[in-house]
């Protein structure tokens, strides 16, 4: 890569607007829904960018992991911060417990992702035993579930069930036959397909954005796209965005810290 090209990706990473409301348009409410979930109504994809955290830059401390979520016309939806434990953070990064507060432009928070320690992560035969299958809870408003995600066990790709507040099955999500990450995996496309009620039919995708040489290089900051029928019902579509997270936390968190 060229001069020019590594200097465009380190102002990129150092730019990084999604803590300065100054510089961050937000999407406005849709009118006559209350709810917190409104926002994802009319939307039909989804943009989550991890912001840069300097201390694990400059002393390699990881700290709370921090989100901005946008549509896709960069208008931020919400922005999401980590609470969890800094043992488990350093010590075990891909299985650690965690609560994800999803807040708005007020600081309200409408969105609670709950996720327990697990013994181990990543591999999919791990999930057929329930001390390793990854699972994580989505609230809304925070303390009333609304639905999960769940591993499932399989022999070759992740595979994970997404279930609403009812523990019924409404989509499931495959993984690449191959996950990638780091400075090098420029040409890799880390796509996880969303297939609907039968299990065939493809509806959506998670992806994994290849960040630049030197953000994979020297942080943790990903940046995934969520896509997803704009006639899914809001629910489902937060326990979709808790699908990401999820798998963001269970197999690329350690690849970043390499």
């Amino acid at each position: 890569m060229n001069r020019a090209g590594l200097i465009a990706q380190a102002n990129q990473m150092l730019n990084n607007n999604i803590l300065n409301p100054q510089q961050i348009r937000w999407m406005d409410k849709p009118a006559g829904d209350p709810s917190g979930l409104a926002y994802l109504k009319p939307l039909d994809s989804l943009v989550v960018k991890q912001t840069l955290s300097l201390t694990e830059l400059m002393v390699g401390i990881p700290g709370s992991a921090k989100y901005g979520i946008f549509n896709n016309k960069n208008e931020q939806v919400y922005y999401a911060f980590e609470e969890s434990d800094l043992c488990q953070r350093a010590y075990c990064p891909q299985t650690r417990r965690f609560d994800l507060h999803i807040v708005d432009s007020a600081n309200q928070e409408l969105i609670r992702l709950r996720r327990e320690f697990k013994c181990c992560s990543g591999c999919c035969w791990f999930a057929c035993c329930g001390g390793c299958s990854q699972e994580i809870m989505v609230e809304s408003p925070p303390g009333t579930v609304i639905g999960s995600v769940t591993q499932e066990c399989s022999c070759w790709r992740i595979h994970y069930t997404l279930k609403d507040e009812r523990d019924n099955p409404v989509l499931k999500i495959v993984g690449p036959g191959c996950m990638c990450d780091g400075p090098y995996a420029c040409c890799c496309e880390n796509k996880f397909t969303v297939y609907g009620t039968d299990g065939a039919t493809e509806v959506g995708a998670i992806y994994k954005k290849y960040a630049g040489f030197i953000a994979e290089s020297m942080t943790s900051s990903d940046t995934f796209t969520l896509q997803m029928p704009v006639d899914l019902s809001v629910r489902m579509k937060a326990v979709a965005l808790g699908a990401l997270f999820l798998i963001d936390f269970s197999h690329f968190v350690e690849n970043r810290r390499r």
